[in-house]
Parts: structure tokens; sequence; C-alpha cells
């Protein structure tokens, strides 16, 4: 459809605001997308260093109040006295400390007092000494803090030795203080940064967050995403997450933070969707008053184009009514002009549509080049078709009746023809040349050709059902088509010409055609047809030289598509082909048998025939090629 100008300048006017608009939005997205990553992720740093100093500030604290009572008078010297209690002062550093779990060792070591916060919670050291390194801090004599990982769970654990003499090298006993890492201890931690969520994970598993169970385990299944690109998707949103180890040569144990990229961004999107709805709202009113404007000053010319259109569409007869003398009504009276020539043009190329096919008459029109002699190679595909016995009943009908019923077979059989974008070449008489080229039908012009053929016999069927109820004559066609390079070109003299095709495979074409009437079949195809077409249900007939060839060939029968086919018709197939082998081979005998055993097959019966004739006089030379003496 042409585009009025009056559009034109108003599409103009639309894409230009719409880009300034698109413009104003990107910028505002993609800035806006950056500031906040940016932000985002120094507030992830910040929260991680915050986590750093509350655990260090934990331990400094755990550790003072720990010493000091070790450091006691009163502790010291219980240990050096008596060594079977250790409880009272486990439950009084625990208290004193918050800790969730104390525990007292021996330097054996064996663990001789123990506290828990919860008498319900599960002892996290119990058979874990070595995952505690209990040896090594008696051993060093120092107070450290670390992160344990257990299997069922993680702990911050403080290590005190105890000492009967604080100027003392050796430790009599170990002091272990530990604190769970749990939801309760992630909410005490994140009061500064709550919009953060926050899981911790160890061996595998996640033993604390501060959001929900399946958020946190999609978390922690992304964590190579995260540690690859710093984000991840949960629930069509995006989240910016860092993920800190407790030891660097430790990947089991530590935690992720992760904020919502695309909350962040709501405020952005709200003042993106304001932007857009008053954008929007200018663009209609403007729209509007500019398209009243330019419809006033572009009217002569929409009728001039109104024109062009109707011309296009083969509306020879419209005229456009614009009386004026300034240069636009000289165009209109100029185009009333071209539209009466062409509505004579018209009349002309119609009468010419009857005697050569519309498809050729527009190739000629459209490349004037090619109404100069010549031609050019193509590959492509012709059928040859032809009435069966057409000289016997045409002597026996009257003029008028025989031209009727001809007519109307040739109408109906180039209907199939053009439906299937096959090219009508010519009437011979009674028989039909047709031929489908790529420019048409593009690498399937053989698949075209035979769904033509098909559908030919098709409508022959139904036409010949009426035809025997008026009392004409049964009329049965022979199809042949051949698939391969031919001359396709303007062919003739100087006074007369034909856009055409010629070659030997439009020789074999007619040949094939012929072969019909000697294997009592009705469609036959050469090798490349069935090789270039799919979707059909084709079977080899035979190997033969027909006339005219020096070399021999494949032809198969084309029987059905292949969605049409049904059992009985398949196993035939496949018989057949087994009995052709055989035949092939010169094993005569047992391809007789085979072809003896398909009945009401025709091919069959005209193969059987042939193998009992070699049975009785052997060929003196055999390659499986049958060489036809007639056309």
């Amino acid at each position: 459809m042409i585009m009025s100008l009056s559009k034109k300048i108003f599409v103009t006017f639309f894409i230009a605001v719409t880009a300034l608009l698109s413009a104003v939005l990107y910028l505002i997205d993609t800035q806006a997308e950056q500031h906040e990553t940016q932000r985002i992720i120094a507030d992830l740093e910040k929260t991680k260093q915050q986590f750093q100093r509350d655990f260090e500030r934990e331990q400094v604290h755990i550790q003072s109040l720990t010493q000091i009572i070790a450091s006691d008078q009163k502790f010291r010297s219980f240990l050096s006295n008596i060594k079977d209690n250790f409880y009272p002062f486990t439950a009084e550093i625990g208290k004193d400390t918050g800790a969730d779990f104390v525990f007292m060792l021996d330097d054996v070591p064996s663990v001789r007092a123990s506290y828990n916060s919860e008498n319900n919670q599960p002892l996290p050291l119990g058979h874990y000494l070595a995952e505690f390194e209990i040896t090594a801090h008696l051993n060093s004599g120092l107070i450290q803090s670390t992160m344990v990982s257990l299997p069922n769970g993680l702990y911050s654990s403080h290590f005190i030795p105890l000492k009967e003499n604080q100027m003392d090298d050796y430790a009599v006993g170990l002091l272990v203080v530990c604190n769970a890492i749990n939801d309760r201890r992630i909410s005490q931690l994140l009061v500064a940064g709550e919009y953060f969520q926050a899981v911790f994970f160890n061996q595998g598993r996640v033993v604390a967050k501060n959001t929900r169970a399946d958020f946190a385990q999609t978390v922690l299944q992304q964590r190579q995403a995260i540690v690859k690109n710093g984000e991840f998707v949960w629930h069509n949103n995006r989240y910016i997450a860092k993920q800190i180890l407790f030891e660097a040569n430790n990947p089991q144990a530590g935690y992720i933070l992760s904020a919502n990229l695309d909350q962040a961004l709501e405020t952005f999107k709200q003042l993106q969707r304001k932007i857009l709805w008053t954008g929007g709202e200018t663009l209609v009113l403007g729209a509007l008053l500019f398209m009243v404007i330019s419809r006033r000053i572009t009217r002569p010319l929409r009728l001039i184009t109104k024109g062009t259109l109707e011309i296009e569409q083969g509306h020879y007869d419209h005229r456009i009514d614009y009386q004026s003398t300034d240069e636009v009504g000289q165009l209109a009276e100029a185009f009333n002009n071209m539209a009466s020539g062409l509505e004579e043009k018209d009349l002309i190329r119609n009468t010419f549509n009857k005697y050569v096919d519309p498809i050729i008459v527009t190739e000629l029109l459209s490349q004037p080049d090619k109404l100069k002699m010549g031609g050019e190679r193509k590959k492509q595909t012709v059928l040859f078709s032809d009435i069966a016995g057409f000289t016997n009943f045409s002597e026996k009908l009257p003029a008028e009746e025989l031209v009727s019923l001809l007519n109307e077979y040739l109408t109906a059989m180039t209907a199939e023809i053009t439906h299937q974008h096959g090219v009508l070449d010519k009437f011979i008489g009674d028989a039909i040349m047709a031929f489908w080229t790529p420019q048409l039908c593009g690498e399937n012009h053989a698949l075209y050709a035979c769904r033509t053929a098909l559908a030919m016999q098709a409508t022959l069927a139904k036409l010949r059902a009426r035809w025997l109820v008026q009392g004409k004559p049964n009329i049965s066609i022979r199809i042949g088509i051949a698939t391969g390079e031919m001359i396709v070109g303007n062919i003739g003299s100087d006074q007369a010409r034909s856009y055409t095709c010629i070659g030997d495979k439009v020789n074999y074409s007619s040949r094939l055609e012929g072969l019909n009437k000697y294997y009592g079949t009705q469609i036959i195809v050469d090798k490349q047809t069935t090789l270039d077409a799919t979707g059909l249900l084709v079977r080899e007939l035979d190997s033969v030289r027909v006339k005219g060839r020096e070399e021999g060939e494949a032809i198969y029968e084309l029987l059905a598509l292949s969605h049409d086919g049904n059992n009985g018709l398949i196993e035939k197939i496949a018989r057949y082909q087994q009995a052709l082998g055989l035949y092939k081979q010169g094993a005569f005998a047992e391809a007789g048998d085979i072809f003896a055993s398909i009945t009401a097959d025709s091919p069959s019966q005209l193969m059987l025939k042939r193998c009992q004739q070699f049975m009785k006089k052997p060929p003196v030379f055999w390659n499986g090629i049958y060489s036809m003496s007639e056309k």
C-alpha cells in the first residue's frame, strides 16, 4: 500500500518525537540501573565489613570476659586442686558471654564440663574434636577465635587455654566458647542493613538466613553464577550478590549477601512511566493537529494517488475529477490520458492470455529482453499427457460434441496445472505439455508436477463418472514426467514464435507418457523426479532403454501421495520391488513366482510374461535393462 504524503509527514514527526522520547527513557533506564548497581555493590561491601567488625567485636568481648574469669585467683586455685567438676564455671562463662555452648577440656584432651544455653540443642563438640583442633590449641597456649564448620552446623568458636599460673608456658585445659550461626544471629547482625538478604551456608546447605527458605535455597544453588557474574535471577527479579568465605582455602563455609536490583529501580520505573504518559499525550495531540493541516494541503495529491492505486489494481476505467489550471491539474489530465491507453492495452492483453499462458505473458512483459529470439539452460520438470484411444472415439462423435467434450477436459486439466504453479506450454490436439520452473516453484518443481499429475487423474475420474451417465466415451489419460536440464526461451521464426522448452528431457517425458500404454499404468516418472520430489508413493517399474536413447534408465510409477497410501498398496509395492530385484539378477523363475502372486496389476502380469519368455529363451547378455522397440 502506497503511503500518502500527509502520512509520510506525520510518520516523520511521529518517529522524531518517539525517538526523542525513547532516548530520554533509555538514558534514564541505563543510568539509573548503572547507578543503583554501583550503589548496591558499595552497600554490600559496607555490610560485609560491618559483619567482620561485629564478628571481631564479639571475639574481643568473649575473649575478654573469658580471660577475666580464667585469670581469677579463685578459678586458678580451683583448677589446681579440683579437676572433677568444672560445670559451675562453664555455666558462669556461658551466661556472662551470652554464648550458646561452653566446653571445658583437660589436657588429655577430654570434655570435663559443658554448658548449653538451650538444653534441646545438640552439642557441637561431641565427636568432632578433630574439627575443633583441640590438641593444636592446647599446645599453642594462645587465645584464638575461628569459624568451625561441622556437618551439623557452623559455629563461631573461641579457644582460651587454662593455666594454673598465667606465667606458665603450658595449659592444663582448654575453654571453648561457641555461638551457633542461625537465623537469630543473622537478625542481630543485619539491623542496619535490613534490606539485604543474607544466607549463611556450610557444606552445601543453608545454616542461617534472614529471608524465605526457598529464596535462600535458590541463592545457594546459584553460587557459581554469583561468583562469576555477581548477580542472579529469582522470580524474574534481578539480584546483585556477593559471596564471602570465612577462610580463603575453604569454599564450603561462608555467606552470601544480596539485594533486589529491580525493586531498587522501581522509583525510576515510576518516573519513566510518568514521562512516557506525558510524552504520549503530547505526541497524540500534536499528531491530530498535524494530520488536520496536512490533509488539507495534500488533497489534490491524494486524488492522484487513489487513481494510481486503481490503475495498479487493473481498474483502467478510473478517471480523476480535478479541474484546475495549475501543475496538479495538468498532471490529472495526463493521468486520464494514460488510463485510456492502458484500458485499450488491457483489452489486448486479456485476448492474448487466451492463447498464451498468463504466466508467460507476465514474464515477457516484465522482462522485454526475453521477447528476443534465444533461450537459457535451466533444470526444471516437464509433463506430457495424452488421452488413451482418442482417435477411436473421436471418429464416432459429432464434431460439435467432440469439441465441447475436449474443451471441458482441457479446461479442467489446465486449472490443475495452474493451481500447482505450472506453466501451460501448449495443446497438441488432445495432448498437453506443461512445465514447472524454479522461478515459480523454487526447488520443488518436481513435487508440484507430480501433485498435478495425481490431481489431473482425480479430476478426470469425477468428470468420467458424469460423462458416462450422459452417454459420453470412457476417457482415460496417460502422463509422463521428467526432470532435468533443458533449454527454455523464445523459439521460432521472425513471423511466429513460441516461449517453450526443448531438449532431451522434454522428449524423454513424451516417451514416458507412451510407456504407460505398454505397462498398463497411468503415470510414469523418471528417476531424477523421484530424487527431487518427496512425500510421494512410487514404485520402480523397470529399467528400460527407450527408442532414440543409447543408455538405459530406471522408470517409476507414481501411485499416490505418501499420506494417501494404504497397507495393501504398500505391501504390493514391496512385493513388486522384491520380484524386480530378482528379475534384474536374472532369477526369472523366482521373480515370476512373485509377479504371479500380485493380482489385478498390469505391470506384474507384463513382467510375468517377460520372465516366462526369458526362461524359455534366456538373453545372451543380461544387465537388467530392457530395450523398447516402439516409442
